[in-house]
């Protein structure tokens, strides 16, 4: 119990420090930091600006009408916002950056588990709030364009919601960076491409889809699961005829994924490290 304590207090010192840092920079450089601030939420809206046009030029898209589509493009960007605020600094979120350029050896080094260090090192709560703004303003206008009830219940199971659609996307991200424990050249940029694939498709529904078609994309390939089907949840539907129970499990078998294959890369990268280091970009 006492090093679970203790681990907690240790990863609320490290969020407030990072926090102090973030500050910093915002009243260091302000005008650099609210031209960020500011790109990050155009770049929050003109990634689901395309489907919402389509979607609305049509009525709907997939059995989803306007004001339906308007809640899962707010809940993607609330995703990507939950994300971007805890996991967008320090390329934490793009891990295999930190692999592929020999960094890797800065966290092992220090005095804190390397759990910590990836939970905590990407926190950023100014620089990185923009699209979590976006998405919840986009989600509140959803939510009121449908009549939506939401109760306390119903906020608490949206938060659980978002938790587990990050974790999906960061673990399969993750599980893909493992690639540049054995090719570091190769390898460095996929979890950009990772993030690029849940970024392209997560905002279309697929219900248009056939079961098969629609279970892939909601197992293997799990992109249906960053946002169509917990949105669809949280609406009152059973996305694919699945049942709910489905995302959580995926999500922690995602999780579980990453786990193993990340720590079978480390015993890796303990025997061979990388030949490549540079110190550009750990930031």
């Amino acid at each position: 119990m006492s090093s679970i304590l203790s681990n907690i207090k240790t990863i609320f010192r490290l969020w407030h420090q990072y926090a102090k840092m973030d500050l910093l920079w915002l009243l260091r450089d302000t005008r650099y930091c609210l031209i960020q601030i500011f790109s990050d939420a155009v770049t929050a809206l003109a990634s689901v600006s395309a489907v919402l046009l389509i979607s609305r030029k049509f009525g709907g898209i997939a059995g989803m009408s306007f004001e339906e589509m308007l809640f899962l493009c707010g809940f993607a960007v609330l995703i990507d916002g939950f994300i971007l605020l805890f996991f967008g600094g320090n390329n934490i979120a793009y891990i295999s950056r930190i692999i592929g350029r020999g960094q890797l050896d800065h966290m092992l080094i220090q005095p804190v588990p390397l759990w910590i260090q990836l939970l905590t090192g990407g926190f950023m709560p100014f620089s990185g709030s923009s699209k979590l703004l976006c998405g919840i303003v986009l989600t509140v206008i959803s939510l009121r364009r449908l009549a939506f009830t939401v109760t306390p219940l119903w906020v608490l199971w949206l938060i659980l919601n978002i938790l587990c659609s990050a974790a999906i996307i960061l673990s399969f991200v993750y599980v893909f960076s493992c690639c540049t424990f054995y090719a570091p050249v190769a390898a460095e940029e996929i979890a950009m491409v990772i993030h690029d694939l849940f970024s392209d498709t997560k905002t279309y529904p697929l219900a248009g889809l056939t079961k098969r078609g629609a279970t892939v994309f909601c197992s293997i390939l799990p992109v249906g699961l960053a946002a169509w089907f917990p949105a669809e949840m949280m609406l009152g539907k059973t996305p694919a005829g699945l049942p709910g129970i489905t995302f959580y499990l995926a999500a922690a078998l995602w999780c579980a994924a990453a786990v193993l294959l990340f720590r079978k890369g480390l015993i890796h990268y303990g025997k061979y490290s990388s030949n490549r280091y540079t110190g550009f970009g750990h930031r």
